[in-house]
């Protein structure tokens, strides 16, 4: 029986995708994330078979545990889903090191490793999808390094898409917009950055992930979610960086403090 491996499925995006591909008559799953509590809730939630493996792939060791458990079982893989990922707000002098090398770790080099340690496991006819985002489409100043890591997947996925057609596996970049998911409030939590002064519209997960499914089936390269992120990546394709990331400034405040509240 083939597989789905999903990375971050402790919550949010990725435990929407475990959730509708079970739907969709998946019946086995492998299952990446920290959290060990949450991934034993989702895999009694789906009840079907699962294995669950608690790594933290922003490190060596967690991708070497993936890469080990891949090599002892050797499954037949029928969906890849790159959900684990993290992103701060603060430009170069507010983000600590530590984090933007963990965001650069997570986002880029577990991304690329672990869709290369799984490909050959694949079955024709599997696919692939690499998490983006709508930051992708342009340069986000005091977003930048989480933008610019989720370009990076988008190049990667369109030029991956042809080096996996021999073998009859696709590759889709979902990008979406703002999700009503944890990643939100984790994302504005250093202090002193600027964030943006509203995040609406916010989208719902499971409609998100249920595009982007129906994207992947079509063979879709890439899913954008609502209008409004649509209309975004139109104007991003069209207006200059300069004019796009000077109005994104415009959308951004200090976050007040608990002391500025009281």
């Amino acid at each position: 029986m083939s597989v789905a491996v999903i990375t971050g499925a402790s919550g949010g995006i990725g435990r929407a995708f475990a959730l509708q591909l079970r739907d969709l008559g998946v019946r086995d799953f492998r299952l990446v994330a920290r959290n060990e509590a949450s991934l034993r809730a989702l895999a009694e939630e789906l009840a079907v078979p699962c294995k669950i493996l608690v790594a933290d792939l922003a490190t060596a060791e967690g991708i070497r545990a993936v890469r080990e458990a891949l090599e002892e079982e050797k499954p037949t893989v029928s969906w890849l889903v790159n959900a684990a990922g993290f992103g701060r707000f603060g430009a170069f002098d507010v983000l600590p090191e530590q984090t933007v090398e963990q965001m650069i770790e997570l986002n880029v080099k577990a991304l690329v490793l672990l869709t290369h340690m799984i490909v050959p496991y694949m079955e024709r006819g599997g696919h692939i999808i690499e998490m983006g985002s709508g930051s992708c489409f342009t340069p986000l100043p005091h977003f930048n390094i989480y933008a610019s890591s989720k370009a990076f997947v988008l190049h990667y996925t369109k030029a991956l898409r042809y080096e996996l057609a021999p073998y009859g596996v696709g590759a889709t970049c979902f990008c979406p917009g703002w999700v009503k998911t944890p990643f939100l409030p984790g994302s504005m939590s250093v202090p002193d950055a600027l964030v943006p002064k509203s995040m609406n519209p916010l989208l719902d997960p499971d409609e998100v992930v249920r595009g982007c499914l129906r994207a992947a089936r079509r063979g879709k390269t890439m899913y954008v979610t609502n209008w409004y992120t649509k209309l975004q990546h139109l104007l991003f394709k069209i207006l200059p960086d300069g004019i796009l990331s000077r109005a994104w400034l415009g959308m951004l405040h200090k976050k007040p403090s608990e002391t500025d509240k009281m």
